[in-house]
C-alpha cells in the first residue's frame, strides 16, 4: 500500500538529494524512520509489492503502489500492464539511492555523450523522464576461505629462456563481501557497478522504495555458495600471480584447489542502481549507474562512418607531416639531414606502436563493455522462471 502524506493525504516518494519522503501535493517531507504504513503487517518477514509484465520481452518489473510503470525499464517497450500484488520476501536492509536521476542522466551525458562518434539521436533520449531506479538484490557473506595454485612462469637467463614454477597456498577470513543475489545479471555487469559502502546501509523499510522499482534474489544456497567461491578465487588469483618475482614473465596460473565456508547468516541487502535503456536500430542498450557512488557501468553505439572519417583525417595528417619532412631535407631546409631523418622516422614509429596498442587494448575494452551493454539477459533480469 502506498504510504499518505499526513498532511494532504498525497503520496510520498523518495528523494535521493534529502534523503526524505516528500509530498509533491503539499511540499511536505518526512524521515523515512517516521512514517508508518497503518496497513502493513507488524513484525512480518515479507512485504507487498505490485509486478508489471512486458508484453515485449516478458521481464516481469517490481514496484511500490506510488511507481506506476509506463514503460519496460530492460527493453524499453512500452507495452507494460499490471499483473498481480505479489508478497516478497523481506531483506534486511538496503543502500538508499543516493544520486538523482538528474545526476545520473547528467554523468551519463558528461561520460558518453560528448564523444562525436555517438549518434545525436541518442542524446535527445537521455532524459531523466527515460531512466529508472531499481532495487537490485545482494548478499553480504563472511566466509573462510582456502586455496592453493600451481603456477608457471617465464624466466631468462642471459640467452636462454625457461619456465620455471611456483606454487602458492593461502588461507584467509572474508568479510562483508557483496555477492549479486540474480543469476540472469551479468557477474561481469555487476562488479563493474562495486563498489558499495556499507556504512550506508540503513534497515529494510519499504519507505525507501517509493518512486523506484526492485527486484528480489533467485538464488539457492548452492547458487549462492558457487558464486563466492568464484569471487574470492578471482580475487586471491590476482594476488597470487602479483606475488610472483618479477623476474618470470607471462605467469599462468595452471591448477587451482579452491573452497569456501560461508556463515550461516548471510545477510540480504538491496543495492541502488539506475538504468538507462534505449534502442538503437534495432540493438537493446542498456548503461547503468550505481544510485550510490554514481559509477557509470556501459558504453555507446557509435557512427561507424563518423569513426572512419576520424581516422582518414589522422592518415591525411600523418602523410602530410611526412611528406613535408621528406622534401625539407631533400631541398637542404634543413641541416644533420641524416639524423633528424632517423630521430622523426623513429618517433614516428614509436609513436604509431604506442597509439596501435593502446587502441587494441581500448577496443577490446570497448567491445566488452558493448556486449554487456547489449546483453540480452539484462532484458530478462527479474522475469520468474520455472526451475
Amino acid at each position: 500500500m502506498a504510504v499518505l502524506c499526513k498532511s494532504c493525504a498525497g503520496r510520498l516518494i523518495f528523494n535521493p538529494a534529502s534523503q526524505k519522503l516528500e509530498c509533491k501535493a503539499c511540499g511536505s517531507s518526512y524521515r523515512p524512520e517516521d512514517v508508518e504504513d497503518i496497513y502493513a503487517p507488524k513484525d512480518s518477514k515479507y512485504y507487498d509489492t505490485r509486478v508489471y509484465t512486458c508484453g515485449h520481452c516478458g521481464a516481469e518489473i517490481i514496484t511500490s503502489d506510488t511507481e506506476t510503470s509506463t514503460f519496460c525499464v530492460y527493453c524499453g517497450n512500452p507495452a507494460i500492464v499490471f499483473s498481480r500484488i505479489s508478497r516478497e520476501y523481506r531483506p534486511d536492509g538496503l543502500i538508499p539511492f543516493k544520486i538523482t536521476k538528474e545526476e545520473a542522466i547528467s554523468r551519463i551525458r558528461e561520460k558518453f555523450l560528448k564523444n562525436p562518434i555517438v549518434p545525436k539521436e541518442i542524446a535527445a533520449k537521455c532524459k531523466p523522464e527515460n531512466i529508472r531506479g531499481i532495487y537490485v538484490p545482494y548478499w553480504v557473506i563472511n566466509a573462510d576461505f582456502t586455496e592453493a595454485d600451481y603456477i608457471s612462469g617465464e624466466v631468462t637467463h642471459g640467452k636462454q629462456t625457461y619456465t620455471e614454477y611456483f606454487s602458492r597456498a593461502c588461507e584467509t577470513r572474508i568479510r562483508n563481501l557483496p555477492i549479486d543475489g540474480s543469476r540472469i545479471l551479468s557477474d561481469d555487469t555487476s562488479l563493474k557497478l562495486e563498489p558499495f559502502f556499507l556504512e550506508d546501509s540503513k534497515d529494510f523499510d519499504e519507505d525507501y522504495l517509493n518512486g523506484f522499482y526492485s527486484n528480489t534474489s533467485d538464488l539457492r544456497y548452492y547458487d549462492l555458495r558457487e558464486a563466492a567461491k568464484e569471487r574470492c578465487h578471482k580475487l586471491v588469483a590476482e594476488e597470487v600471480v602479483k606475488s610472483i618475482p618479477p623476474k618470470a614473465n607471462k605467469v599462468k596460473i595452471r591448477e587451482s584447489i579452491y573452497w569456501i565456508d560461508i556463515d550461516d547468516d548471510p545477510i540480504y541487502m538491496m543495492m541502488p542502481v539506475w538504468f538507462f535503456t534505449f534502442m538503437h536500430e534495432g540493438k537493446p542498450y542498456t548503461i547503468l549507474v550505481n544510485g550510490q557512488t554514481g559509477k557509470v557501468v556501459g558504453t555507446m553505439p557509435w557512427q561507424n562512418k563518423r569513426v572512419l572519417a576520424i581516422a582518414c583525417t589522422v592518415f591525411v595528417l600523418v602523410s602530410a607531416f611526412l611528406s613535408v619532412f621528406f622534401i625539407a631535407t631533400k631541398d637542404g631546409w634543413i641541416n644533420n639531414v641524416g639524423t633528424l631523418y632517423f630521430y622523426a622516422f623513429a618517433l614516428l614509429i614509436a609513436f604509431g606502436m604506442f597509439v596501435f596498442t593502446k587502441g587494441i587494448t581500448g577496443l577490446r575494452r570497448v567491445f566488452q563493455n558493448l556486449r554487456l551493454t547489449q546483453s540480452a539477459d539484462i532484458f530478462h533480469y527479474v522475469k520468474k522462471r520455472q526451475e
